[in-house]
């Protein structure tokens, strides 16, 4: 019986970990302009979610803290909208000079600023990304 509570105990000490840091996340929306700290690294995407099958390399902004990325309140009836919770990878979308500062800053903490979409075709590797305005060290 005293097994059991501690188990019991641990699991729920366990659930509420968890939650806390989903349920907690800092709360963006799609579409509008946010600003949003996080590492640069470049990611691998696997093949079985590229478009050709094969493994490519992007851009990512490791976050910080998980986030939540919410619908506008305008378009929350429009059935496009994808929420998502507990994102922790960012795909950046840069321009060619961006990607000389992103080189640049690679494995350093930045504060990027930009608009979150969704990604709807095989060359978005991860659920959320950031159309990037800016990059602050």
């Amino acid at each position: 019986m005293k097994t059991f509570k501690i188990i019991k105990a641990t699991a729920l000490s366990l659930v509420l970990w968890f939650a806390n840091g989903i349920a907690f996340a800092q709360s963006y929306e799609y579409d509008k302009q946010t600003t949003i700290e996080g590492i640069l690294i470049s990611s691998t995407a696997e093949p079985e979610i590229t478009y050709d099958e094969k493994p490519h390399q992007f851009p990512s902004l490791k976050l910080l803290k998980p986030i939540s990325v919410l619908c506008a309140t305008a378009t929350k009836e429009t059935d496009s909208c994808q929420p998502e919770i507990g994102v922790t990878l960012l795909h950046l979308v840069l321009k060619e000079k961006q990607m000389k500062q992103f080189k640049k800053l690679k494995g350093k903490t930045v504060k990027l600023s930009g608009n979150l979409f969704h990604s709807d075709n095989g060359h978005h590797f991860t659920s959320v990304l950031l159309d990037v305005e800016s990059i602050n060290p």
